[in-house]
């Protein structure tokens, strides 16, 4: 018998609602040629019962694997995966809803481009929210842009695709980070350090009621500040890079080479005033955004929106206005760094002093 072209795998701890609703969605988009391998990381009888009905159900088409205790997500992750032998994997929370089509399409993007490594949905975790009346209705509104794909810094684990091949060579999720959060982070960087690329089909659509495992774990917030550390001495931090403009209001002059270089490092850039018409793929980019501003009062605009962004603060500013520069001056004491009117090995220098420092730019 020739075996599934996907395994999707699907770590499972009680939440038995979300669980049927998610293998609900499944059941009505069935694909072809895929196997359900579901992880039951020692959940209560009532989710133990529905994943063997489950299984009861489609007995040639999902395997449940039995753990006593919950052994946490990146171990149970890893467990599926070793337990499956297709040539293609997706790793799949429980917390999810998909649409028709929704895996066909992700292996279609996976497939038309040797260089892609990692494929995500188009998804509101990745910030497209669910606007029309169903999540179905929603992946039609995504049918001419079937085929397409965009890039991303980093794939997010809620629902991920991968050559088989690929997690050989690179490795599975990292079971240092724990019970879960930041695994899929250095997954794509592995990934992207050999030289393929982490992409968003752009024609697929899934739901994601996002962390509401975790949420539930003791100590949460706990483990999720030990992983980002160990990340972060892994990696380097991620720094949020606020860039004026070139010339008047017009960032797109700004070098995609770089831009996409300090993407691909995970830093975060937001441009002053909207793209142009050459902006190319730039504007695609999940973690590039373009803050509109005023052609008169943009300078008093950019800096109220320096001095907002506490929570998430800019680490780096990148100014090419010596107007602008002089007024940062002042505002120094917030912690950021100010580059004025820098080149490109400038502004990639200070990157890599931000991102490597242990107390940050202050």
């Amino acid at each position: 018998m020739q075996p599934p072209a996907c395994d999707i795998v699907i770590p499972v701890w009680n939440q038995p609602e979300l669980t049927a609703r998610c293998l609900q969605s499944l059941e009505r988009c069935r694909e072809t040629r895929a196997r359900l391998i579901l992880v039951d990381n020692g959940s209560d009888a009532p989710t133990q019962e529905l994943l063997e009905r489950a299984r009861a159900r489609r007995p040639d088409s999902i395997r449940v694997l039995r753990n006593e205790r919950n052994l946490g997500f990146i171990r149970a992750t890893n467990q599926g995966i070793r337990a499956g032998d297709s040539d293609w994997v997706c790793l799949l929370n429980n917390d999810t809803v998909v649409a028709p089509g929704w895996l066909s399409e992700m292996i279609q993007v996976a497939q038309a481009d040797p260089r892609i490594g990692l494929v995500n949905p188009t998804s509101n975790s990745l910030g497209f929210p669910l606007s029309a009346p169903s999540v179905d209705e929603q992946a039609k509104t995504l049918r001419d842009q079937r085929g397409r794909w965009a890039e991303l810094s980093t794939a997010l684990g809620f629902c991920l695709l991968a050559r088989r091949s690929l997690l050989n060579q690179v490795g599975l999720l990292d079971e240092s980070f724990g019970m879960g959060n930041f695994d899929d982070d250095d997954l794509s960087r592995r990934v992207r350090q050999a030289g393929f690329l982490c992409v968003r089909s752009r024609g697929a659509y899934v739901y994601h009621e996002e962390k509401a495992s975790f949420r539930r774990l003791p100590g949460w917030e706990d483990a999720f500040d030990e992983n980002r550390r160990r990340f972060e001495s892994r990696w380097g931090k991620r720094i949020r890079i606020l860039w004026g403009p070139l010339r008047p209001l017009a960032p797109a002059a700004a070098p995609e080479g770089l831009i996409r270089e300090l993407v691909g490092q995970g830093h975060w850039i937001s441009f002053l005033g909207l793209p142009e018409a050459g902006a190319g793929e730039l504007s695609a980019l999940a973690q590039v955004s373009f803050l509109k501003v005023h052609p008169r009062f943009w300078r008093l605009q950019a800096t109220l929106k320096l001095l907002a962004k506490r929570k998430k603060p800019y680490r780096l500013v990148v100014s090419f206005d010596p107007g602008w520069s002089r007024w940062l001056r002042g505002l120094r004491w917030m912690g950021f760094g100010l580059l004025e009117s820098p080149s490109e090995n400038q502004i990639g220098e200070a990157c890599q002093k931000l991102s490597q420092s242990r107390s940050g730019p202050r």
